[in-house]
């Protein structure tokens, strides 16, 4: 059964502050959050899509982050997460479900794209703009409520619609999503693990805090509660489920995961500026050493030394170069 969220026979309650929602406000609140009720809404939202994650990837390629923020304001996912919120709040279990998988696919989508557009680029050494998209940690979730809050409350209140680009500022959705398509075209794993587990984390925090504002400001239907009470009681435990990881890199955040994406742009660095500019394929932290896996190997032992030596100076660890065809 479709349910229109304009039908005049949508009971909505009181806010938390007592004051009634005028229908003008339900609909102007509605038309902005449910966006699919819209006239060729697919097209727009996949032509903005393609556009964010060409702009983001090539952002992330050069590391440059003014072309990365302006893809952050382009990039439409963060509609659907909020209203994502909404639907909950509301008790709508089919306009959840829709949502949901309007993001689920934006996400598959923008993944496979930037994987694509990473194909015609050269071998890429992650970069800062990357790095800092793949280590998220309890601040993170607590950026993604905070902007989910601004973000809901702007698409209730028109007249703070100017708050929505600071949110898509504040949470970068799309740029996680491309640094994960690199990472995996590049072969680099744990990276991409990391960056997938940023916009997880972005993604619950933002719907969290919209079922909360949404609720509080009167948006639920008392008609429909169970839905509401199992919808926010799964964004609670999955929230719970990636404290975990987050508290791990929270915890390791000078020797963990922070530090291998130090060593690892440190090491790019030296490398981009040596003879032939050669590719870290892998890297090994080991105590107070680091192997290195590049590609290509200097074919000079004196270029090979200084390389090392460059490497050690910058990295401050011990450092061991291998070709590829040495770990097999």
């Amino acid at each position: 059964m479709h349910i229109d969220p304009n039908k005049e026979d949508t009971f909505i309650e009181k806010n938390f502050f007592s004051q009634d929602i005028s229908p003008k406000e339900r609909t102007t609140a509605f038309n902005s959050l449910f966006f699919h009720y819209k006239k060729d809404w697919q097209s727009s939202f996949a032509l903005m899509l393609v556009i964010s994650v060409g702009i983001a990837s090539l952002g992330l390629s050069e590391d440059s982050s003014a072309t990365i923020i302006g893809a952050m304001i382009v990039a439409p996912l963060g509609q659907p997460i909020v209203a994502l919120g909404g639907a909950i709040a509301l008790g709508w279990r089919i306009q959840s479900f829709r949502m949901l998988g309007i993001i689920i696919l934006g996400m598959i989508s923008s993944i496979l794209i930037a994987y694509i557009i990473s194909l015609t680029l050269p071998d890429i050494t992650p970069n800062k703009e990357m790095l800092t998209r793949t280590s998220p940690d309890l601040r993170d979730i607590g950026i993604a409520i905070l902007a989910g809050a601004a973000g809901a409350w702007g698409y209730y209140r028109s007249e703070f619609s100017t708050i929505l680009s600071g949110v898509a500022i504040a949470v970068a959705l799309v740029p996680p999503l491309c640094t994960c398509g690199i990472m995996l075209e590049q072969g680099h794993f744990i990276l991409a693990y990391g960056s997938i587990l940023l916009f997880v984390t972005n993604l619950i925090g933002i719907t969290f805090a919209s079922i909360l504002v949404f609720f509080v400001l009167g948006l639920k239907n008392s008609k429909s509660r169970k839905w509401f009470y199992k919808g926010t009681i799964a964004t609670i435990i999955l929230g719970t489920i990636i404290i975990l990881p987050l508290s791990l890199n929270y915890q390791k955040f000078n020797s963990g995961i922070l530090f291998y994406n130090s060593i690892y742009e440190k090491a790019g660095k030296v490398c981009e500026l040596s003879v032939n500019s050669p590719v870290i394929k892998e890297l090994s932290i080991q105590g107070t050493g680091v192997i290195i896996t590049i590609e290509p190997f200097p074919d000079d032992r004196d270029e090979e030394q200084r390389l090392i030596t460059e490497l050690e100076r910058s990295t401050g660890l011990q450092v061991f170069l291998q070709s590829p065809s040495s770990e097999q």
